[in-house]
């Protein structure tokens, strides 16, 4: 017998797939049914993205293409952030310099310039994370 799943609530509700391949972002993976996943290497170097939606969300989608075509300049304007954060917050200021963009969550398909980035760096205890508002970092923080 081929049951649909369902919800929380009861609602029956498609599968979803188990992988889906996107031309430019790869082999997008289902996580905690909320968005996919990816992780491609840029520059030598792994960088994921997590995209919003049952399905992922198309312009959401487009939004990681965007950072992924103009990635030199996207990490510039992070580098530049994060030497701004590190003069605001001095005594963390060694470790901010040494963060490194591990994530780019873009996950409201209905504030598709919006989302966080999260960063890895020398302290493995700590989770560094900044908004990413209207295409922009703000308020770096951790969580540990």
């Amino acid at each position: 017998m081929n049951k649909k799943p369902t919800d929380m609530f009861g609602s029956k509700r498609s599968k979803r797939a188990e992988k889906i391949h996107h031309p430019v972002l790869g082999d997008l993976l289902p996580a905690d049914g909320e968005w996919w996943e990816t992780t491609l290497a840029i520059n030598g170097a792994p960088v994921g993205f997590k995209i919003g939606g049952l399905e992922p969300d198309a312009v959401l989608l487009e939004h990681a293409c965007d950072i992924v075509r103009s990635f030199t300049q996207f990490e510039k304007m992070i580098v530049t952030f994060l030497a701004n954060e590190a003069s605001r917050l001095p005594g963390a200021a060694d470790e901010i310099h040494q963060l490194v963009i591990e994530d780019v969550m873009l996950c409201w398909p209905e504030r598709p310039d919006d989302g966080m980035i999260f960063f890895h760096g020398p302290d493995q205890s700590r989770c560094w994370r900044c908004d990413y508002v209207g295409r922009k970092p703000r308020g770096l923080g951790f969580d540990s």
